[in-house]
């Protein structure tokens, strides 16, 4: 580990995640941390897991291959987070960090107190979801607010979740959403002959609503979408097992198809007509902006980001969370007329492009951290 300095006039920007293996947040991260200008800052990224599965398929060779430094805990279980903390206080001192910018939970809570011991000057919370299920993180969350700066939220409608519900002061609160690539979305793939697909693109857990969807199958699965129209959902998840088997008991084998984790999941989006987001909620979906970046009209729950994302389309692709009769209604009207789905699919690439640039947003993270950075130094002279 290389001892840094100050004199190249940089802002040193540590940035803690859990782990980097392949999901919607991860990649937002690695989005981050190799677009940020190096002219101006020097990224260095922080990885709490050092767990084999977590080290399997992760973004870190990627990083590394571009340049970035990264460091590894090796935090392999919940007894180990003493030795992590004081490791990543230790490495905040050694790296000279300025700014710690943490994503999700578990590296928000170990990020702050670290960053605190280890000397920086600023340090701010990602937040990448709307924590409905984890009352006792919220309250983990107040507890420790005191040694942090700013919460950086995804989407205005999880900076509003963060405020009224985590009661965290509006005056930390900022909203940055997140970002899209069109680079390999461009290309649509007719499908000739065979039934149209629908995708669905998520973890396979409770939030995600995967569940929900396959139970409520009466409600919105017509006669005439189950002969012309198939359903795959792309995914690894704890739950998995437990939905192939509520597929098979709903009767569905021969219209659901969970095909797993897939590294060609653009592609899959690319060839398919709709996307679907039965989500109870979220934070800003990445599939959602990259369904949307291949020119695909969606069905969402009227979940945090989905409105923000869709725009002035949104009335046509949200319906009401849990309203199976709404969903079904909204999803016929799509399934059954291919010019609403080419004029929403093309609204949709054409917005996305337009407000959810990856380099847009990255120079927002900048322009935060460097105007919180300058209010400290005021505050403090």
């Amino acid at each position: 580990m290389t001892e840094k300095n100050r004199g190249d006039g940089r802002i040193r920007v540590g940035l803690v995640i859990l782990e980097l293996s392949r999901g919607g947040a991860e990649k937002a991260f690695f989005e981050l941390a190799t677009r940020l200008e190096r002219r101006r800052f020097d990224v260095v990224v922080y990885t709490i897991s050092g767990r084999a599965r977590d080290l399997e398929e992760s973004y870190l060779p990627e990083l590394e291959a571009r340049g970035v430094e990264t460091r590894n805990l090796g935090l392999r279980s919940v007894w180990g987070a003493p030795f992590a903390l004081a490791r990543l206080a230790n490495a905040f001192r050694r790296d000279h960090i300025d700014v710690v910018q943490a994503f999700m939970y578990h590296a928000n809570i170990l990020g702050r107190v670290a960053g605190r011991l280890g000397g920086a000057r600023l340090i701010c919370a990602g937040i990448r979801v709307a924590e409905r299920d984890g009352r006792f993180r919220l309250l983990i969350d107040r507890w420790t607010r005191f040694l942090c700066d700013a919460w950086i939220c995804v989407g205005e409608s999880t900076a509003r979740f963060t405020r009224e519900t985590g009661r965290i002061p509006r005056s930390r609160v900022h909203s940055i959403p997140n970002g899209v690539s069109l680079d390999g979305l461009e290309r649509r793939v007719a499908r000739e002959g065979g039934r149209k697909r629908m995708i669905a693109i998520g973890r396979l857990c409770p939030q995600k609503g995967f569940d929900w969807l396959l139970t409520t199958h009466n409600s919105w699965l017509t006669p005439s979408t189950r002969r012309d129209w198939e359903l795959w959902i792309v995914g690894a998840g704890e739950d998995r097992e437990a939905l192939e088997r509520l597929c098979e008991e709903e009767g569905l084998d021969d219209f659901a198809r969970f095909v797993g984790w897939r590294k060609d999941a653009r592609d899959l989006l690319c060839e398919s007509e709709l996307f679907l987001l039965p989500s109870r909620w979220e934070g800003m979906a990445n599939a959602l902006l990259e369904a949307c970046a291949a020119g695909l009209p969606t069905l969402c729950m009227d979940v945090e980001g989905t409105r923000e994302v869709l725009g002035e389309s949104s009335d046509e692709q949200i319906c009401a969370l849990g309203n199976a009769e709404e969903w079904g209604r909204k999803l016929e009207r799509l399934t059954g007329d291919a010019e609403l789905r080419a004029r929403l699919g093309s609204q949709n690439r054409e917005r996305v492009a337009r407000e959810f640039t990856l380099d847009g947003v990255a120079r927002l993270y900048e322009n935060l951290w460097t105007r919180l950075l300058s209010e400290r130094t005021r505050s403090d002279s």
